[in-house]
């Protein structure tokens, strides 16, 4: 399996830099529209046994960056962010790995967890 990074609100220059950290590496990206957003991210990653039905009639958007990594593990996600800090590219705080819980999760689910932890994160730096 191709490790792929989905990307959401990078239609942009950050996002092109991305794409091009990612080729070099064997990784595809994926760019998630807004009107999927309230689809589960199983059906998003193309994963077997999800349809392209809505999770939940609250669809909603956002505007954030956000990433997610499909078939990644801790030690490529580790070599892809420090190539990533390398690289110059801004931080983006929303992003996670696929896990077998969030592949249940619309993206608009995600994003909201995420960015919750954020700012949990945020706090505690203080």
């Amino acid at each position: 399996m191709k490790p792929t990074l989905y990307m959401y609100n990078l239609r942009n220059e950050k996002g092109r830099m991305i794409e091009m950290l990612c080729v070099g590496r064997g990784i595809a990206c994926r760019h998630v529209d807004a009107n999927d957003y309230g689809k589960r991210i199983g059906y998003i990653a193309e994963i077997d046994g999800y349809d392209n039905t809505e999770k939940s009639p609250n669809t909603g958007t956002f505007d954030d960056e956000m990433l997610i990594f499909k078939g990644f593990d801790q030690e490529m996600i580790g070599t892809f962010l420090t190539q990533y800090r390398e690289a110059g590219i801004a931080v983006i705080p929303l992003k996670a790995g696929l896990t077998p819980t969030n592949v249940q999760w619309s993206s608009i689910e995600l994003h909201a967890e995420l960015q919750q932890e954020h700012q949990e994160f945020l706090k505690m730096k203080k």
